[in-house]
């Protein structure tokens, strides 16, 4: 087994400050989530369609930019470890370069799906004509079924082999790495056992986080747990993708 799970396990305590920078990440979801409800208040609060808008874009804008930064801190943490195990996490005071970092991530993610939502597009489409399914044929019927299962397998596939094109982000911060296919193959050749060991440890982690929040979310000291408990398990899965590309690296240097 090449994945140190305590080792991942604790990859924050690395820095002396781990606590403080864990903190602030877990508030920036708490603003997040406090700045997506704001926009609700101001249906009630507000008759004016304009008033509205803005708010509504400023407050999903300030959310988008913190939650950019959020993603950006840990990428940016994945790409230090993976550098170097005993690095420390990223630093709050570099804010905007953490948001960039976030954003190139978020482009590269959306051209890497960009095939899924076409799907979904034609999906939708499909399902609208279907309502009306009694002036339809047969083979519509059929071909509305069998396209649907498609989409489904292809939402699955590109969810199976995301975290290989994050690993190939990381390594760089390009966002047309998230389309480098042949960079991604590379990362997979030889490794494919240690990149599905990631993903089953990736979906146990956030089935674990769901079932700590759902717990803990019982009283209010829980509730206000959740955000810390999911931005350490944000750290952790980001530690497990950098282990996974040193483990490709040492693979080719063997």
């Amino acid at each position: 087994m090449k994945y140190d799970f305590e080792k991942i396990l604790l990859c924050v305590k690395n820095d002396e400050q781990w606590i403080r920078k864990i903190t602030i990440g877990s508030l920036f979801i708490i603003i997040i989530a406090f700045l997506l409800t704001l926009p609700v208040l101001a249906i009630f609060l507000f008759k004016s369609f304009v008033i509205k808008f803005l708010l509504f874009a400023f407050f999903y804008i300030a959310a988008g930019v913190i939650a950019l930064a959020v993603v950006g801190f840990g990428l940016q943490f994945a790409h230090d470890y993976r550098l170097d195990s005993s690095s420390n996490l990223p630093d709050w005071h570099n804010f905007w370069s953490l948001t960039f970092v976030g954003f190139k991530a978020f482009l590269g993610s959306v051209l890497f799906i960009l095939p899924v939502i076409l799907f979904f597009i034609i999906s939708l489409v499909l399902e609208v004509q279907y309502k009306d399914a009694a002036v339809h044929s047969e083979l519509f019927k059929a071909t509305y079924f069998i396209f649907n299962a498609i989409t489904e397998l292809v939402y699955i596939i590109y969810f199976i082999f995301y975290f290989l094109f994050c690993a190939n982000f990381i390594k760089e911060f390009n966002l047309f790495e998230f389309l480098n296919f042949a960079s991604a193959y590379k990362l997979f050749k030889g490794n494919a056992l240690n990149y599905f060991i990631l993903i089953v440890i990736v979906l146990a982690l956030n089935v674990l986080l769901n079932s700590v929040a759902l717990i803990v979310a019982l009283t209010i000291i829980g509730l206000l747990l959740v955000p810390f408990i999911s931005f350490y398990i944000q750290m952790v899965s980001c530690c497990l993708i950098a282990r996974f590309i040193q483990i490709t690296d040492e693979s080719k240097n063997v």
